[in-house]
């Protein structure tokens, strides 16, 4: 199974999360830190349902970029577009998993669970990049 494939099926797994807690009405993450009762004060009525829903349209656009790059790419600016997509989704996932697990190690406040998941999911998603990069050269390489 390729990278991508199972990058799109990770990351289904946190919107799966980010639509229950937005019907539910809660902030966090599953696995991660407990979110206190004052949080829930910064927000006003339907907004942290909104902001969680923010979250799940976040996770379903690594989804499409990761779904992009299963298809070939024609031209230089398409595919440095995409590389850079697949870029950028790898390192916010890069950074949630090092602050939750830096977080988790260097404080009581939990997540250390979310901050594995993130973790993988950078993984995933660096070796989604690397594959896409592949393809690419292979395919320049049969055009010459």
């Amino acid at each position: 199974m390729k990278y991508a494939d199972l990058g799109i099926g990770w990351s289904g797994l946190y919107v799966a999360s980010k639509v229950v807690y937005a019907l539910e009405g809660r902030l966090g993450v599953t696995g991660g830190p407990v979110v206190s009762p004052e949080s829930y004060l910064a927000y006003g009525p339907g907004e942290v349902a909104l902001a969680q829903w923010g979250n799940a349209g976040a996770g379903a656009l690594v989804m499409v970029v990761l779904l992009a790059g299963r298809f070939r790419v024609r031209g230089p600016w398409a595919y440095g577009m995409l590389l850079g997509a697949h870029g950028l989704c790898a390192a916010v996932a890069a950074a949630g998993g090092v602050g939750m697990l830096g977080g988790a190690l260097l404080t009581d406040r939990g997540g250390a669970l979310f901050g594995g998941y993130c973790a993988v999911w950078a993984a995933l998603l660096l070796l989604a990049t690397r594959d896409l990069r592949q393809r690419h050269r292979l395919t320049t390489m049969r055009r010459v």
